[in-house]
């Protein structure tokens, strides 16, 4: 099945999806006249952009010094040219919003140290999944020979876990207050992680990877939502809206960033490893799995540690 059938077998869904926003989702405060500034959006998008690039860049630029390639130093010099590219659309986006009297997205809202914290985390928290999205499928079918369908469905049970949690999670933030079920689903999430990372190698069966997964999706969903609760929580009304944006704009930033990242684990190892289905290109892929998934454990520490230091600060 060619691979734009993907994106026509999620069509219903989204139509679906779709449906039932516009029957369900009302407007509950009084809108209120905004302008937005195409410099503004035009900033974001070639900082955002050109940031992913500049990632996807120098992951080409090791994958090429790895293989013993001659075009690494223009891909690193591309990347080095990307990155600047978007931080100075950023720093202008910045600038711009500053003074402008109806920004895009009001920045004050990151004077918050709390807000901060718990933006750090719910950012890490999205890259490790994402992470464990691209990373887990595509290790199952080049390093340990699963068939296509397998390799899809090994995330299945978790992601089934993952969307029926979370609604419990809410209740028992309601309950019994967010430190004690935040810190316990991290924890668990963290034993995911450390789990898939110890125990994934050479002959582990598709069951393994499932198992494991599906214990770090129980983790995740009872804490993902609830830190962005807790973030959410910190501003001022009128600075709501700016939190959410920004909110969800890193979580889909986050996204890119970690398959990108994961991207390099599995090129870099496999870089000069002869082709797929080779016994040497398939040792490398495990390889790559294996320090792709310690690193996204690394991740998940760091993770708590912002949740941590958002319930310690006190502004």
């Amino acid at each position: 099945m060619p691979w734009r059938w993907i994106f026509v077998i999620l069509l219903p869904f989204l139509f679906v999806s779709l449906v039932c926003g516009l029957k369900t989702i009302h407007q509950v405060t009084p809108t209120e006249e905004a302008h937005i500034n195409p410099l503004h959006v035009l900033c974001l998008a070639v900082g955002f952009v050109c940031f992913v690039f500049a990632l996807d860049r120098g992951g080409s630029a090791v994958t090429a010094v790895s293989n013993g390639d001659t075009s690494a130093t223009t891909q690193c010099v591309i990347a080095v040219v990307l990155l600047l590219i978007a931080m100075a659309a950023l720093l202008v986006f910045a600038w711009v919003s500053h003074r402008a009297f109806s920004p895009l997205v009001r920045l004050t809202v990151l004077r918050s140290v709390k807000f901060r914290w718990h933006l750090l985390a719910y950012v890490l928290l999205q890259f490790v999944t994402i992470g464990y999205g691209y990373m887990i499928p595509n290790a199952s079918q080049l390093g340990f020979g699963a068939s296509v369908l397998a390799a899809g469905v090994v995330l299945l049970p978790g992601a089934l876990l993952g969307a029926a949690s979370a609604p419990v999670s809410g209740s028992l933030l309601d309950k019994f207050g967010p430190v004690r079920p935040m810190f316990t689903a991290m924890i668990v999430g963290l034993l995911g992680t450390v789990l898939i990372a110890a125990f994934i190698g050479a002959g582990s069966s598709m069951v393994m990877f499932g198992l494991w997964y599906f214990v770090y999706m129980l983790g995740f969903s009872m804490c993902f939502a609830n830190t962005m609760t807790c973030g959410m929580a910190v501003p001022p009304p009128e600075l709501k809206a700016d939190g959410n944006a920004l909110f969800n704009t890193f979580q889909q930033l986050s996204g890119a960033v970690a398959t990108t990242v994961m991207a390099v684990f599995l090129g870099v190892a496999q870089a000069g490893h002869g082709s797929a289905r080779d016994a040497e290109f398939v040792t490398a892929t495990q390889s790559g799995a294996h320090w792709g998934f310690v690193f996204l454990a690394v991740v998940m520490v760091c993770a708590i540690l912002a949740n941590l230091c958002a319930f310690a600060s006190k502004r």
